[in-house]
C-alpha cells in the first residue's frame, strides 16, 4: 500500500463510534453466557454440549471486544471503552491495561524484533529452549494445545511486575499491578459465591473448556496473520501504517463466521492499517483498498483451512525460525544473519 493510497482511502472511513454496535454485542454476549449458563445447570446431559458452543462462541468475541477496547473502538468515552475493556478482560482472565499496552507496541513496532513485545517475548523464551523443550513444543503444537496462548496470557499478568522489578515505578505500572488486585478480589469473590451455592464444581466444568477452547481459538485467528514474515533489523525504524501490508497477512472470508463471529478479525491487513477503525468499517477499508488497484490478488486460506494445513509443519519451520536464535551468530556469515531475522 501507497501512502497516497493509505491517505485516500482514510479520507472515506469514519473512526467515530457514535454508532455503538460493539457495546451492544457486548450485551448480547452477556445474555448468551448467562442463558448458556442456566442450560448447563438445568438441562439434561445430552444438551449441555450445546451450551459450551454458545458460551464459547460469546467468549471469543468477548476477547474480541477487548482487542476493540484496547484500541479505544468501543466508545468515544475513554471511561466506557475501558469499563468495557476491564470487564471483558476480568472475564477471560487476560489484563486489560497490560494488554493494551503490549498490543499498542506490537501496531506501533510490528516485525520488530526488539521492540514489538510479542516477538520479543518469543526470542527470549526460543533462545533458551532447549532440544528437549523444542520437542515438547512441537508437540504441543501438533495436537493443537495451546501452549503460546497460555503464555501469551501469563506473560500479560506478569508484564507489570516484571516491569517494576526492573526499575519501572511508573503511574502506569502502578496502575496495572493495582488492576490485577482488583481483578483477583473479583475472582475470589466469585469463588465464594459458588461455593456458598454449592455450584464451584459446576462452575469449573462448564467454564474450564469454555476458557480452553477461547486460547485454542486465539491462537487460530492471531497466528496466521505474522507467521512466515521476516522480521525487521534491530536498528530499524518503525514501519508506517502504509508499510505494515509487507508484514501482515489477511485470511480468507467465511460466511457469517468471518463478519458475524469473528468481527472480520480475519482482515488484518486494513487493521493493520487503520488500526482506530472499528471492527464493522473494515470490509468497507478491505474494498475500498482493493478500489484502488487494478488486479486482486487470490483469496487467501481461511483461519481453519490454515491451521488444518499448518499443525501438520513443525512450528520452527513456520513460523519459529525467525525467533530462534539458540544458533550463534558467529558460526554463520554476517549477512546470513542480517538476511535469517
Amino acid at each position: 500500500m501507497t501512502k497516497e493510497e493509505w491517505l485516500a482511502i482514510r479520507q472515506q472511513l469514519p473512526d467515530d463510534t457514535r454508532i455503538q454496535w460493539t457495546q451492544l454485542l457486548y450485551i448480547v454476549d452477556l445474555c448468551v453466557l448467562v442463558a448458556a449458563w442456566l442450560i448447563w445447570l438445568k438441562a439434561p446431559v445430552w444438551i449441555r454440549p450445546g451450551a459450551l458452543i454458545l458460551a464459547a462462541i460469546a467468549t471469543i468475541q468477548i476477547y474480541l471486544i477487548l482487542h476493540e477496547a484496547a484500541h479505544g473502538s468501543v466508545s468515544n468515552k475513554r471511561r466506557i471503552n475501558d469499563l468495557v475493556g476491564h470487564l471483558c478482560g476480568w472475564m477471560i482472565f487476560l489484563p486489560f491495561l497490560p494488554r493494551r499496552r503490549y498490543h499498542m507496541a506490537h501496531h506501533a513496532w510490528t516485525a520488530h524484533p526488539l521492540r514489538d513485545p510479542e516477538n520479543k517475548n518469543m526470542i527470549e523464551k526460543l533462545s533458551v529452549m532447549t532440544e528437549k523443550q523444542g520437542r515438547t513444543l512441537e508437540f504441543m503444537w501438533r495436537h493443537w494445545i495451546p501452549m503460546i496462548a497460555a503464555n501469551h496470557f501469563i506473560g500479560n499478568w506478569r508484564a507489570p511486575y516484571q516491569a517494576r522489578a526492573k526499575g519501572n515505578h511508573s503511574p502506569q505500572i502502578k496502575k496495572e499491578i493495582r488492576f490485577t488486585y482488583i481483578y483477583l478480589a473479583g475472582y475470589i469473590a466469585v469463588a465464594g459465591l459458588a461455593l456458598t451455592f454449592h455450584a464451584g464444581w459446576q462452575l469449573f466444568c462448564f467454564y474450564f473448556p469454555v476458557w480452553i477452547s477461547l486460547l485454542i481459538m486465539v491462537e487460530v485467528l492471531n497466528l496466521p496473520h505474522h507467521a512466515e514474515a521476516p522480521l525487521q533489523a534491530e536498528d530499524d525504524d518503525r514501519l508506517f501504517f502504509w508499510d505494515q501490508e509487507s508484514v501482515s497477512h489477511d485470511c480468507g472470508t467465511l460466511p457469517i463466521w468471518s463478519r458475524f463471529i469473528i468481527l472480520n478479525f480475519n482482515l488484518h491487513i486494513v487493521h493493520h492499517a487503520f488500526p482506530r477503525v472499528p471492527w464493522y468499517h473494515l470490509s468497507r477499508a478491505r474494498d475500498l483498498l482493493a478500489q484502488q488497484r487494478d488486479s486482486v490478488g487470490p483469496e487467501p486460506m481461511d483461519e481453519w483451512r490454515y491451521a488444518l494445513k499448518n499443525r501438520r509443519r513443525p512450528l520452527l519451520t513456520l513460523m519459529g525460525h525467525f525467533f530462534d536464535r539458540r544458533s550463534s551468530s558467529k558460526t554463520r556469515p554476517a549477512e546470513e544473519s542480517q538476511t535469517t531475522f
